[in-house]
């Protein structure tokens, strides 16, 4: 098994907000993911709207994947969101997320989530921290 599949099953078997959130991961490759989930009752806030925390969460998700699937452990230490439409129960949302810059140490990354519609629902923006070779895989595990 190649790292981006090594990578991806991790993530998948891991992140517990993954099948909370009943997301379905649809691509990844080292600095590109591609996330979607249909938004339930469980996603909605008080005004019946997705909550911006489940597509935050939906975005953060794919951040991760793009981020980690060059099989060095990053960790976020910047992230932020702008909302442009509300979401519906029933709609499916999908995030596409890239790398737009990878260091040595850091990388940004850029994702717009869209709608079933392909209307832009929200951009994110954030910033991940590579650790010092530490496979992705090992993170988590007591010493």
């Amino acid at each position: 098994m190649d790292t981006v599949a090594k990578v991806t099953e991790h993530i998948r078997e891991n992140d517990r907000l993954i099948p909370l959130f009943n997301m379905e991961i649809e691509e990844t490759a080292p600095g590109k993911a591609r996330v979607s989930m249909k938004v339930g009752p469980d996603h909605l806030n008080a005004a019946r709207l997705c909550h911006g925390a489940a597509l935050f969460a939906l975005a953060d998700v794919a951040f991760a994947l793009a981020a980690n699937c060059h099989g060095r452990m990053a960790l976020a230490i910047e992230a932020s969101m702008n909302y442009f439409r509300p979401v519906r129960e029933g709609a499916r949302v999908t995030v596409v997320c890239r790398e737009e810059f990878q260091g040595r140490r850091t990388g940004t990354y850029y994702a717009v989530i869209t709608d079933h519609e392909d209307k832009k629902i929200a951009i994110f923006k954030a910033t991940a921290f590579r650790v010092d070779d530490i496979p992705v895989s090992t993170y988590g595990r007591p010493e």
